[in-house]
């Protein structure tokens, strides 16, 4: 683990990998699960894949451990012999007692200093989904211009209570479709799901950031959800705008049903 590198493509990655993953039992193996085998190869062997297609080895990743820190440095390490991408792992000390907020907060803080204002990509570690379209996402990021954010969002599978779900406004004269609600419940007429892509533009990345910092004066936030700090922050303005998915095929793995439908995608 060390300090994130300066140079790279005009955007920075945040894999967020430092749960547990306790709800797949055995089937998540020692964890965490960011390095379940889906199709023969780790989750984090696809999101990286595509982290390549879309900057090239040397783009900068930084990616939050926590849970089997040590097995996510060695898989680093042994993947170091086959490409030139090098990931810098930043150890998440309250993974066991704070949701994946913290992480974000610990992956933010550790880009700030030394760094040059550029996009961040946050990238939630349960993903299996194509690494082209991965990919298509994190390129976007390069070119928010005027918006401060972006969210990776399917608008056709239909919504589980599960689901982390999108409410959004009319198209603007530009055709984009803004979040104007984040959660799991309480939310009228979603539009979708997020599946845990995120891209913030410098504007958008401080005042997540800054609301992230919020969270920390708050014992009741601890066992938040990232996306809290985006639908506080949303409340007051809509600052995302929706990036629909090209497909359906991805899934978030969280049990063993998710871990079978992951296996029939690969």
């Amino acid at each position: 683990m060390g300090s994130v590198p300066a140079s790279g493509p005009g955007v920075d990655v945040v894999v967020l990998a430092a749960g547990h993953g306790r709800r797949l039992g055995p089937l998540g193996g020692p964890g965490p699960k960011w390095l379940i085998e889906v199709g023969g190869a780790p989750i984090a062997e696809r999101q990286l894949q595509a982290v390549e297609r879309a900057f090239g080895a040397d783009a900068r990743v930084l990616v939050v451990v926590g849970h089997a820190a040590d097995r996510v440095e060695d898989y680093c390490r042994r993947r170091a012999d086959r490409s030139a991408l090098r990931p810098t792992l930043v150890h998440n000390p309250h993974h066991a007692s704070r949701n994946n907020w913290y992480s974000l907060l610990v992956g933010l803080d550790a880009l700030e200093e030394p760094r040059e204002a550029r996009p961040v990509v946050v990238l939630n570690s349960d993903l299996f989904a194509p690494a082209g379209w991965i990919a298509s996402y994190l390129s976007t990021a390069a070119e928010l211009g005027d918006v401060p954010g972006t969210l990776a969002v399917d608008v056709e599978r239909p919504l589980t209570d599960e689901a982390m779900k999108v409410a959004a406004g009319p198209a603007d004269g530009l055709g984009r479709r803004w979040c104007t609600a984040i959660g799991k419940v309480g939310l009228a007429d979603p539009v979708g799901e997020y599946v845990g892509m995120a891209a913030l533009a410098p504007p958008g990345l401080a005042r997540v950031h800054d609301m992230l910092r919020q969270f920390t004066r708050d014992p009741a936030r601890g066992d938040a959800w990232y996306e809290g700090a985006f639908q506080d922050l949303t409340a007051a303005k809509p600052f995302l705008a929706l990036w629909p998915t090209p497909s359906s095929a991805w899934v978030e793995i969280d049990d063993g049903d998710d871990l079978l439908a992951a296996s029939r995608l690969a």
